[in-house]
């Protein structure tokens, strides 16, 4: 298979797109890439992200294409999960400590830094977009425990949707809604509202 028919593949299996990381796992020179880039009027959706006119754009995997360290969390998690109503119109994202990468989008994103490395890695997972691409987020247990220990900051409509919504999925896993509590020192406001929820039906 030639260099070119291999990015052909790639894109294929991307259904439209296509980044330079994936070249470099390939082994295939810079030259090939930016070269069929050209001729096929690929867009550029930034650093080493490119993609055919017809591919429908997902900000969700552009983001953390070009921030990586970024987990999508707090009201983009909510969404992500199904323990919101909506897509909300920014990018909400948590990263860690001394994160700080250049240029940042000036609009449509809020940034949330963790300086605790055990809160930010854990409850890390990935979901499918609705455009059926794989991305990492916080998972149902840390996001409802991120909405318990900042509820001053959330929206209450929001904040009664998401742990409700929660609540209700039969796959819920309490004991890592516990243990991520525990971790995030949280555990006697979790502990509490969740046996409330709990004992209500």
């Amino acid at each position: 298979m030639t260099n070119l028919e291999l990015i052909e593949k790639i894109i294929n299996s991307n259904k439209g797109f296509i980044t330079r990381k994936e070249i470099n796992e390939n082994g295939i020179p810079s030259f090939f890439l930016y070269d069929y880039v050209k001729k096929n009027n690929l867009i550029k959706y930034g650093t080493g992200f490119y993609a055919r006119n017809d591919w429908i754009k997902d900000d969700y995997l552009i983001f953390q294409y070009l921030y990586p360290k970024y987990i999508f969390s707090f009201y983009s998690a909510a969404y992500l999960h199904g323990l919101g109503d909506y897509n909300p119109p920014f990018l909400d994202v948590t990263g860690p400590k001394n994160y700080r990468p250049f240029p940042l989008p000036k609009n449509g994103i809020i940034v949330h830094t963790d300086t605790l490395k055990e809160t930010y890695t854990i409850g890390i997972t990935k979901v499918e977009t609705i455009f059926g691409n794989k991305i990492k987020v916080y998972d149902m247990e840390k996001t409802v425990c991120d909405f318990i220990k900042n509820r001053k900051k959330i929206d209450s409509e929001s904040f009664v949707k998401c742990v409700n919504l929660y609540k209700k999925r039969i796959d819920k896993n309490v004991n890592n809604l516990m243990k991520y509590a525990k971790i995030m020192g949280i555990e006697d406001e979790v502990f509490s509202l969740m046996e409330v929820l709990l004992n209500e039906d």
